[in-house]
C-alpha cells in the first residue's frame, strides 16, 4: 500500500488564524455508471455539488464533534473507535496516523448539513465526512495534497467503512466539478459542463441507504454492459449539442429501466412518482446513482423547462436538492 508523505508542519499557535474558517465540503451526484461502474475498468460521469459538510478547526482538545441527523456525536481520545457515520471520521484519523504519520492536533467540528428534515438526500454524506476529515487533518498539519493523492487516501478510507463501493463518489468530492471517473486503474479528470444543458435535482422524500442498493448486485451481465456502454457513449459525447447529450442520457436511463425489471425495488412508488413529474414537464430523467432512493435527475436543453420543473415540484411539497450547473462545486486544482 502507497506511504502518504507529510510536506510540511508547524505549530497550531503560528497558523491557527490562518485554518480556523469553516471550510465547506459537497456532495456527489452520479450521472451516468451505476453499477457497472463496480466492476473493473467500469467508468462513471458525475457531478460535485452543493454543501454537504462543514467543517472547522478550534483550539480546544484534539477530538471531534459532529452534528448530524439532528443529534450530536463525540470522538474524544485514541485509540479512534466509533460506528455509524462517526465511523468513517474514526478510520481516516487511524489511517492517516498510520499511512501519512499525521494527527489532528486541534479539535475538529464537523456539521453535516446535506439533509432534509433530519433525512439523508442522497448526495454520498459519509463520502463527504471522509473527505471533510481528510481535509481537515492536512489543514492542521499544514500538509498539501494533489486532489488525486487525497482521493486515493479517501477510497481507502471509505472502503474501510462501507465494503463495496467504486469509490467515485469520494474522488468526485475530492476533485470537485464535474468529473469522468474509471476504475481499475482508478483515475478522473475534469470535464466541462455542456452549454446549453440543465439539470435538476429532486428529492423524493425516502433516503435509501446505500449498502442496502449495493447489495442488489450482482446485475446480470447483459444489463451491466448496457450500462456501460450507454455511460461510455455519454461520456464521449458530452462536449456535443445539448440535443445529443439527452439523447445520450435517455439511453443511459432507458438502460436502468430495463434493469429494473429484473428487480422493480430500483424504481419503488416514491421514486416512480418523481419520474412522472419529470417526464410530465418535457425533461429527460435519470436516475441518481445505484437507484431504489433519494434522488432523481432531470435533464433538458432549455431553463425554462427546468424552472416549471421546479415549480411544479415545490408546488407539491418537494424539496429541490441542487440546479446544475449553478450548484456544481468548484473545480481543485
Amino acid at each position: 500500500m502507497k506511504r502518504f508523505c507529510r510536506h510540511a508542519s508547524a505549530t497550531v499557535p503560528d497558523w491557527f488564524r490562518n485554518v480556523a474558517e469553516l471550510r465547506v465540503v459537497p456532495g456527489k451526484l452520479m450521472l451516468a455508471g451505476e453499477y457497472a461502474v463496480l466492476r473493473p475498468h467500469g467508468v462513471a460521469l458525475a457531478v460535485a455539488v452543493g454543501d454537504v459538510v462543514r467543517s472547522k478547526l478550534s483550539l480546544d482538545a484534539p477530538g471531534v464533534t459532529m452534528h448530524a441527523f439532528d443529534q450530536t456525536f463525540v470522538l474524544e481520545s485514541k485509540p479512534w473507535h466509533a460506528t455509524g457515520l462517526l465511523g468513517f471520521v474514526a478510520r481516516a484519523l487511524a489511517w492517516l496516523e498510520q499511512h501519512a504519520g499525521l494527527s489532528l492536533a486541534c479539535h475538529l467540528t464537523l456539521d453535516v448539513t446535506g439533509a432534509v428534515g433530519g433525512a439523508k438526500v442522497g448526495l454520498g454524506t459519509s463520502a463527504a465526512v471522509t473527505i471533510a476529515t481528510v481535509r481537515a487533518v492536512l489543514e492542521d498539519r499544514r500538509v498539501q495534497w494533489s486532489p488525486g493523492q487525497l482521493a486515493e487516501a479517501a477510497r481507502q478510507i471509505h472502503a474501510g467503512g462501507q465494503g463495496t463501493g467504486s469509490g467515485y463518489d469520494v474522488t468526485t468530492i475530492a476533485f470537485g466539478g464535474c468529473v469522468a471517473y474509471e476504475r481499475s486503474p482508478d483515475r478522473a479528470r475534469h470535464v466541462p459542463w455542456p452549454s446549453g444543458l440543465y439539470g435538476l435535482a429532486l428529492f423524493s422524500g425516502e433516503p435509501a441507504p446505500t449498502q442496502a442498493a449495493l447489495d442488489k448486485v450482482p446485475m446480470a451481465q447483459a444489463r451491466l454492459d448496457a450500462i456501460d456502454r450507454a455511460a461510455r457513449y455519454l461520456l464521449q459525447v458530452w462536449s456535443g449539442p445539448p440535443s445529443v447529450i439527452l439523447t445520450a442520457l435517455q439511453a443511459c436511463d432507458d438502460a436502468f429501466v430495463t434493469a429494473a425489471t429484473d428487480d422493480p425495488s430500483l424504481i419503488p412508488p416514491p421514486i416512480a412518482a418523481v419520474r412522472e413529474r419529470i417526464v410530465a414537464n418535457g425533461c429527460v430523467t435519470r436516475a441518481s446513482g445505484a437507484g431504489g432512493g433519494d434522488c432523481v435527475l432531470a435533464f433538458a436543453d432549455n431553463a425554462d423547462a427546468i424552472t416549471r420543473l421546479a415549480h411544479d415540484w415545490q408546488c407539491r411539497g418537494g424539496h429541490l436538492v441542487a440546479h446544475l450547473p449553478a450548484d456544481i462545486a468548484p473545480e481543485v486544482v
